[in-house]
């Protein structure tokens, strides 16, 4: 559909390419829509630039890309990232000469970008001891990684394809390379199949070399025909043409010509309960910031409330590791729009967050009795980060790429060009703590003869809590001197009274999917494609499953609702749900831990029927406000080594 009128309720949309029947949307109902990502919003397609570069654009998106083309395409994406790091730098003007020269330097800088996530500070501490002399050299080699130089030429085609086309101009074609037409001629194709399916779809069940005897007999008898008149001879079908024709055949077809209906009604009938049928976001930032509750502690003179046993056992001794928080912001309303705790930066928390900073946030306000909301969902336009790991690790930027965000970084070395989510974090550290004598933490800011127990509740759960509640009812309260005096609450909703809305709406369902999900390879059978021991199926995989029998496929998993997947049929991507309606919504750690208690009832699973199942996902998701929370607000990293490693459990 496509903009007709707007009202002061809501829109009035029209059919974009039929016969012009229009409909009124309220604001209102958009607004949930949105929410609930069910809006697939594409801003200026009708506009002529647009369409213009639509039709020299890649028709494909980074999901689509097989593996091997994702890993070519984060090689060329890190050796523009390096070119570009330095021509920002003014190290290298963008002409062969400087580029050739300077070619070792990109290819070190180009590591870099390949890096998933920050090294760990030991074996950074073990080198520099080792370059001291203060340590023995480790024996034995090790794996270096490195990237190969290319032609100063090539770099600079990848870079104009870049600038044209973001990230998708670097993906390369080659696995569309070579002649994929028949070495046959239509007759002799004609008589190869007739001859395939004459021999080898018979209820005598031959084998295939006894088809591949036929095929040559039919072939001879042919050539003596051609022969006496005065034909050129067929070329004869080699054993590995006539196999490559029997593979082609549907597999069902196989199956019901060789064995029968019954047979073919059991193999491919599906199986189980049968089959379901179901924009101020213009500049975003992102950082980094390392909780230094010492410090904090200290500066609100509050450390002297804990003896030296407690700090110890709340790892405030810096003895310990101490958490990470990655957070976006809004700048134009000074809103916080996602935020993820991590013991260590890594691209899985930065995804995360980019995730919630797409997302209704209404579950974690409420999980904290919040009074105000924290609602803001809308996919942004431009992201800025810094020059971290985590945000020059591949898959961050393919999601970016996948929901069309633009992602800039900022200079090295120059905060300030990343000033609100660097105000952000003062303010934090000046303005939350102080405030930890509320509900959760009367009982660590009181002296008194009580247990050390009783006060030392200053843990995982209470530091999401205090997190949560201070953005929530705080910080997005407080006036706001870069909003004149308006707090980053009231400037958000005087924006949607003014009908100034983001521009882009949060992504799709599928869109979600395909952008932050995990890719994991599975076999199709009858029940359809199984993950973690959940079932999905659909008409489609069923048909599927009927023309080409069991094979493996992508799946494109996501951890915070099990109750779909999308999974790759040919070259497009189709949504599959569950065949049980429970998972829908339910995240995947809460159906591991309904599957632990079930193993523990049942070791045999002779008992799992579905009213066992779901009820023990029900009592999962009785937990308790404060324990969801922290469940939610803590990244979780999800790849299919893990996911693999569950389903071994």
């Amino acid at each position: 559909m496509r903009l007709a009128q707007k009202t002061r309720n809501g829109y009035v949309l029209k059919d974009a390419e039929g016969p012009g029947i229009s409909e009124t949307f309220s604001f209102e109902h958009l607004s949930r829509l949105n929410a609930s990502k069910e809006i697939m919003h594409e801003p200026d397609y009708y506009d002529a630039t647009a369409a213009a570069r639509r039709s020299t654009m890649p028709s494909f998106q980074m999901s689509d890309l097989s593996i091997k083309q994702r890993k070519r395409l984060r090689v060329r994406h890190a050796m523009v990232s390096a070119l570009l790091e330095m021509h920002r730098e003014e190290l290298v003007p963008v002409n062969d000469a400087s580029i050739e020269h300077n070619m070792p330097e990109i290819c070190r800088r180009a590591l870099r970008y390949l890096s998933e996530e920050a090294p760990s500070p030991d074996d950074g501490l073990r080198e520099e001891e080792v370059r001291n002399g203060l340590r023995r050299k480790p024996r034995g080699g090790r794996v270096t990684p490195s990237v190969a130089p290319v032609h100063s030429r090539t770099i600079r085609k990848w870079l104009a394809s870049f600038n044209e086309f973001g990230m998708l101009g670097l993906a390369d074609s080659v696995a569309n390379q070579g002649n994929r037409t028949s070495y046959f001629n239509p007759e002799e194709r004609e008589l190869l199949m007739r001859t395939v399916s004459e021999s080898y779809l018979s209820l005598n069940r031959p084998t295939k070399k006894t088809t591949t005897d036929d095929v040559k007999v039919a072939f001879h008898n042919e050539n003596l025909k051609r022969k006496a008149q005065g034909l050129a001879p067929h070329r004869v079908p080699s054993r590995e043409a006539v196999r490559n024709a029997i593979n082609s055949i549907d597999k069902f077809q196989v199956v019901l010509n060789r064995k029968g209906y019954e047979e073919a009604e059991k193999l491919f009938k599906p199986v189980s309960s049968g089959l379901q049928v179901y924009r101020p976001y213009e500049r975003v930032e992102m950082d980094e910031w390392k909780i230094d509750l010492i410090t904090i502690l200290a500066d609100s003179g509050l450390i002297s409330l804990f003896t030296k046993e407690e700090l110890e056992g709340l790892g405030l001794d810096n003895s310990s590791g101490r958490w990470w928080v990655t957070v976006s912001i809004d700048c134009r309303t000074r809103c916080i729009l996602g935020m993820k705790l991590t013991p260590n930066p890594t691209s899985c928390a930065a995804l995360d967050c980019l995730r919630m900073t797409t997302s209704d946030k209404g579950d974690w306000a409420d999980a904290v009795g919040a009074v105000s909301g924290w609602h803001m969902a809308a996919t942004p336009e431009t992201l800025v980060t810094d020059n971290g790991s985590a945000f020059r690790a591949f898959n961050f930027s393919a999601a970016c790429s996948n929901i069309n965000i633009t992602h800039e970084y900022s200079a090295a070395g120059k905060p300030s060009m990343r000033g609100t989510v660097e105000r952000l974090f003062r303010t934090a550290s000046m303005g939350l703590l102080p405030r930890l004598s509320g509900r959760t933490f009367s009982s660590v800011l009181e002296k008194g003869s009580h247990p050390t127990e009783a006060r030392a509740c200053l843990k995982t759960n209470d530091l999401c809590f205090a997190l949560v509640r201070w953005i929530v009812d705080i910080y997005h309260n407080t006036p706001h001197s870069g909003l004149g005096g308006k707090t980053p609450l009231e400037q958000w909703e005087d924006d949607m009274k003014a009908g100034n809305y983001p521009l882009k709406a949060s992504p799709s369902v599928s869109k979600d999917r395909l952008a932050f999900g995990t890719t994991v390879e599975r076999q199709l059978d009858k029940y359809g494609v199984t993950v973690l021991g959940v079932k999905y199926h659909s008409e489609m995989l069923s048909n599927w499953y009927s023309k080409f029998g069991k094979q493996d496929l992508n799946v494109r998993w996501l951890a915070n609702d099990i109750g779909a997947v999308e999974v790759r049929l040919g070259d497009e991507w189709h949504q599959v749900q569950a065949v049980l309606g429970i998972f829908d919504g339910v995240h995947a750690q809460q159906w591991l831990t309904a599957r632990r208690s079930l193993k523990t009832s049942d070791p045999a699973k002779l008992k799992w029927r579905d009213d066992v199942v779901c009820n023990a996902i029900s009592a999962i998701q009785n937990m308790n406000g404060e324990r969801t929370l922290e469940f939610g607000l803590i990244t979780q990293p999800w790849n299919s080594e893990r996911i693999a490693s569950a389903e071994e459990a």
